[in-house]
C-alpha cells in the first residue's frame, strides 16, 4: 500500500497521473487490507478535519464533468489520535457538495450508555463501534471516517508556513509545553502541538481544549490550495486510516481551494462521576436537534480569539 501511495504522489508530481489505474491499484490493496492506509485522505480532524478534505486532490485532476462537480453531502467522522491508539480528539464534519463543512467538536469524555464507558475508548476497541456511538447519540449517518495521528499536525502546520490562531490571553503550560503570548500569531511543529494538547490550565478543561482544535481547523482550512495539498500528502504520508469502500476521488471532487468551514460543539451537561471516572451525560434529544440544526446551516457562526 505505501508503495502505491508514492508511486501515485511521484506521477502526479510529474503531472502524469491516471487516475483509473491508481485507484483501482488501490481498490485491489484495501482487499488486502481492511483498514489500508490511503494518502488521498487525511483529517480534520480530530479534530483528525481539513486534511480529510484536501489531500485527496493529489489522486485526481479537477477535469470532472459538471454531473461531477456537485456531488451528494457526506458525513465524515475525523479520529485524532495519540501514539497508542487512542482517541484523543473526534470531530463529525459535514461537507457539502461545494466544499463547504460544518464541523462538530464531540468531547472525547462524553458516556456511552448508562455505564462508565467513554466514547474515546471505542475505536480501539472496533471502528464500528465507534461510528454506531456516534450515529445513535447524533441522529446523523456516519458515511465514513478517517484518523490521522495528532502529531502529524504539527508538521502539516509547518508545511503550510503556519497556522494562524489567536488567543484572548498569554498561555504557558509546561504540561502540554504551551508558551504562546496573547493575540494572532502563526504557530507549527511542537507548538501546534502543544496549543492541540493543552487543556489542564483552561478553564472548560477538553471543552476549552476543543476550542482550539476548532480554531487550528479553521486557521489550516484558510491555508490549504491545490498547490500545496501534495506537499502536505507526502507529510502525513502512513499516519492516515480511512473506512473501506470510501470513494476518495469522487469526495476529492468538490474541493477546488482553501475550505470554508462552521464549527461548534456538541452540548453537553456538567461533568460527572461514575465508578471513579469523570466524564459527560448528553442529553439524546438536545444532540440530535443540535446536529441536525447544525448540518442544516441553521445554526450561528462562532469566531474570535480562543482563551
Amino acid at each position: 500500500m505505501n508503495d502505491l501511495i508514492r508511486q501515485a504522489i511521484a506521477a502526479e508530481a510529474e503531472e502524469r497521473v491516471d487516475s483509473r489505474t491508481v485507484l483501482a491499484n488501490l481498490h485491489k490493496a484495501k482487499k488486502r487490507k481492511p483498514f489500508g492506509l490511503i494518502v488521498g485522505v487525511a483529517t480534520l480532524t480530530v479534530a483528525a478535519a481539513v486534511a480529510a478534505v484536501v489531500i485527496p486532490t493529489t489522486l485526481k485532476k479537477t477535469d470532472a464533468s459538471p454531473a461531477a462537480q456537485t456531488p451528494a453531502a457526506q458525513n465524515v467522522l475525523l479520529i485524532g489520535t495519540d501514539e497508542y491508539h487512542r482517541t484523543d480528539a473526534l470531530v463529525f464534519a459535514r461537507f457539502e457538495g461545494d466544499g463547504s463543512a460544518t464541523v462538530i467538536s464531540l468531547p472525547r469524555d462524553i458516556y456511552v450508555g448508562s455505564g462508565p464507558d467513554r466514547i474515546n475508548s471505542l475505536y480501539m476497541e472496533d471502528p464500528r463501534k465507534l461510528t454506531d456511538a456516534v450515529e445513535q447519540m447524533t441522529g446523523a449517518k456516519v458515511d465514513h471516517y478517517a484518523a490521522i495521528n495528532m502529531s502529524a499536525f504539527g508538521q502539516i502546520a509547518a508545511a503550510v508556513g503556519g497556522v494562524e490562531v489567536c488567543l484572548s490571553a498569554p498561555a504557558k503550560d509546561p504540561r502540554s509545553g504551551t508558551d504562546l503570548p496573547a493575540g494572532r500569531q502563526l504557530i507549527s511543529g511542537d507548538q501546534a502541538l502543544a496549543f492541540l494538547r493543552q487543556r489542564f490550565d483552561l478553564t472548560g478543561g477538553d471543552l476549552d481544549r476543543a476550542k482550539r482544535h476548532q480554531a487550528f481547523l479553521a486557521g489550516l482550512a484558510a491555508k490549504i490550495t491545490k498547490d500545496n495539498a501534495l506537499m502536505i500528502a507526502r507529510q502525513v504520508s502512513g499516519t492516515i486510516q480511512v473506512d473501506q469502500g470510501w470513494d476518495v476521488a469522487e469526495f476529492a471532487a468538490r474541493f477546488q481551494g482553501p475550505v470554508k468551514i462552521r464549527t461548534t460543539t456538541l452540548p453537553v451537561g456538567e461533568p460527572v462521576q461514575r465508578d471513579g471516572t469523570f466524564g459527560f451525560a448528553v442529553d439524546p434529544a438536545q444532540a440530535k436537534q443540535f446536529v441536525e440544526t447544525q448540518f442544516n446551516g441553521e445554526g450561528p457562526v462562532r469566531d474570535g480569539c480562543v482563551y
